[in-house]
């Protein structure tokens, strides 16, 4: 079993603005990135600062490779510095990025000499050569960020916090940043808790998810678990299941269930088992939803549930295409321009939608 790095349990923090903190229990271990994701105000910058001594704590305890570092006797400057936290907005001094960098390792004491290749590597990796002699405020925003990257990861923390350091970095800059951090923090194997409200950053390069919300966390879990098996309402929405159907098990045969969908509006059948009048939720993510011209026949398709619909919305959202249909029920599905084209895929159009019944995550509702 991987040793664990940090360990919290029945942590609560209340602040005068009625903001309650509450974690029942987090655990990150070796070698391990965990990214906190959730809405805005959701407590995750929050929770990040208590993790890194950087508020005081309230109840509860944090362990820090097997030590409490939130209310017992340990050292607190000392526990700190086995820590390094690169935040959203870059904290450096008016001085050259060189003199930044350098900054970090005089106060914990650590010669240049001593780390001066692995530097080599983080300035090389993180693409900050040119940039070593120019003062900060001549740097743009992602640039200061890949400063304040190099200052943390050149400490060798124990511990790395990144709180959404890709938040505040236009696009154009964005993309080329989250290539070179996300290889990095592959290559570099360091525990590591990663901050972000952008479900696909997470999905791209945690190893756990835990989502939180109003100061709770809702679920947490290997990645895979949480975006295809999410616990309730909420999370589904968050990890980006667009469709949510209402139903009750009407009939369960083995390990397939037939579950009646609102006002007897259709039914769907799910590869899972739950008591026959159990009020339920259908999770079905937009891309295992398939569609087929309607010159398909059923027998066509190896999809247990087909419906036939008709296309009332058709939104462009980057790489595929957000399709509507109403079939007696609303089904969303993302499909490539090529699928739409080849399909002809237009507003109003009749078609058919598909979807297996193994890919549909079903709970209580």
């Amino acid at each position: 079993m991987d040793a664990k790095v940090l360990e919290i349990l029945g942590l609560e923090k209340k602040y005068d603005s009625g903001f309650h903190l509450e974690i029942s229990e987090l655990c990150l271990n070796q070698n391990e990135i965990l990214a906190i994701i959730g809405p805005n105000g959701s407590g995750k910058s929050t929770l990040l600062k208590l993790i890194g001594l950087l508020e005081k704590s309230g109840k509860g305890k944090i362990f820090f490779y097997g030590k409490n570092i939130s209310n017992g006797p340990v050292d607190q400057i000392k526990t700190r510095r086995e820590m390094a936290v690169v935040l959203q907005e870059s904290i450096l001094f008016n001085t050259s990025v060189y003199n930044n960098i350098l900054m970090g390792l005089k106060i914990r004491n650590i010669k240049v000499s001593n780390v001066k290749e692995h530097l080599d590597f983080l300035v090389d990796r993180l693409k900050i050569g040119k940039l070593l002699n120019r003062n900060i405020k001549d740097l743009s925003g992602g640039e200061k960020q890949r400063v304040s990257l190099v200052r943390a990861f050149v400490l060798d923390p124990k511990l790395l916090l990144l709180d959404e350091p890709l938040a505040n970095i236009d696009e154009s800059s964005k993309e080329e940043l989250r290539k070179d951090l996300f290889k990095l923090l592959k290559h570099s194997g360091k525990s590591t808790i990663y901050v972000t409200h952008d479900r696909s950053e997470a999905m791209a390069l945690a190893d756990n998810i835990a989502i939180l919300n109003e100061g709770r966390i809702e679920q947490i879990g290997e990645k895979k678990e949480v975006f295809k098996k999410p616990v309730n309402e909420f999370t589904a929405k968050f990890v980006g299941i667009e469709t949510l159907l209402s139903g009750v098990v009407n009939e369960c045969s083995g390990s397939l269930c037939t579950v009646k969908i609102g006002n007897n509006v259709g039914r769907v059948f799910v590869l899972d088992k739950a008591e026959v009048g159990s009020k339920v939720l259908l999770a079905i993510r937009p891309e295992a939803v398939i569609l087929y011209n309607i010159e398909l026949k059923p027998k066509d398709s190896s999809a247990m549930n087909l419906y036939k619909g008709t296309v009332t919305e058709i939104q462009d959202i980057g790489l595929f295409k957000k399709v509507e249909i109403n079939c007696g029920f609303d089904l969303i599905s993302f499909v490539t321009q090529n699928s739409l084209d080849r399909l002809n895929i237009t507003v109003g159009k009749k078609i058919f939608a598909g979807f297996k019944a193994s890919s549909i995550h079903m709970f209580k509702n």
